[in-house]
């Protein structure tokens, strides 16, 4: 064997060491997900209200009881029926307006629901894309309070476009109310998304390896990590792709974009669902929600997820 060989053999051994651990790191995520059922409600009703174009989701651990808003300005709840990994029955229980303490409609004032809260005291928190608005309701749909905007979003000139207001919210366990516009703000980078919290902090992140997305919705894990819904708005024109995605805002660094992990949410036969709305239910259960048309019908389609997420370090 000449020199020549053995420097050949001895470098492709070395190959070989290197290979199968390169392979187990790239295949090993913190993040997946799997869809273990899809319910769609017919538009249904309750107490005279039609369940429709459901934008936002909260679940009250509690209770046992699903929160939900629609952009018509109504607020929902349900019970949820799970057997194993199926959703067994979604019973509409009741169906209010948002209203003020005049039972004037929320709605003619401008109040363009999006996404829901749920208060430790039982109340809920939803916010208005236009406005930008926050506001604490009562669980019948009756306004109580406005809640402070973070500082960052309040100006509605500052928005990538009128359609591109407060999205998301979510209630952190040390953080507070969490919120974000669907799309980033007219100064920001399109593929730099950001979670803005009241105490004026905020967390960035690149969507580079998805591409453009909207911020639907997200939640927040019992350990403070974030679970956030985005929507890739590069897709064909005929799928709409959700995605979710990891962020841990306890490993963000100032000034830095924080660290995520993407999981792509497959539904099957269901290509054309907006999924707007994201819950908690359980550990690693998750419910999401869409308001769009489906088939060419306007009909609201509930996923059931499992999150397997990685333990926080």
């Amino acid at each position: 064997m000449t020199l020549l060989s053995q420097i050949l053999g001895t470098l492709l051994f070395a190959a070989s060491l290197f290979l199968p651990m390169k392979t187990a790191m790239a295949e090993q995520s913190s993040l997946q997900v799997d869809v273990l059922d899809t319910l769609v409600l017919d538009a249904p009703r309750v107490d005279g209200l039609k369940i429709s174009e459901l934008s936002g989701l909260a679940f009250d651990h509690m209770q046992d009881v699903l929160f939900a808003v629609s952009d018509k300005g109504r607020l929902f709840s349900f019970k949820l029926d799970l057997t194993g990994d199926n959703i067994a029955a979604l019973l509409p229980l009741a169906g209010h307006r948002l209203v003020d303490p005049n039972g004037a409609r929320m709605i003619d004032q401008g109040f363009n629901a999006e996404d829901i809260a749920l208060y430790e005291d039982g109340t809920l928190a939803i916010v208005s894309e236009t406005g930008p608005q926050i506001a604490r309701f009562s669980r019948q749909g009756v306004w109580i309070e406005n809640v402070n905007v973070p500082a960052a979003l309040r100006d509605p000139a500052a928005q990538r476009s009128k359609k591109d207001g407060l999205e998301s919210l979510a209630l952190h366990p040390t953080l507070g109310l969490l919120s974000a516009p669907e799309e980033p703000l007219e100064h920001r980078e399109r593929r730099t998304q950001t979670i803005y919290a009241a105490t004026g902090q905020s967390f960035s992140y690149d969507t580079a390896e998805i591409g453009t997305t909207s911020i639907k919705a997200m939640d927040a894990l019992p350990d403070g990590r974030l679970i956030v819904l985005e929507r890739d708005v590069a897709a064909d024109g005929v799928s709409l792709v959700p995605w979710l995605r990891l962020l841990n805002p306890g490993d963000c660094t100032k000034g830095l974009l924080c660290k995520t992990e993407v999981a792509k949410v497959e539904i099957s036969k269901i290509s054309d669902a907006d999924f707007e709305g994201l819950a908690r239910l359980t550990d690693d259960l998750f419910l999401i929600v869409s308001d769009d048309k489906i088939d060419g019908e306007q009909r609201s389609v509930f996923g059931l997820l499992r999150v397997r997420a990685m333990p926080a370090d």
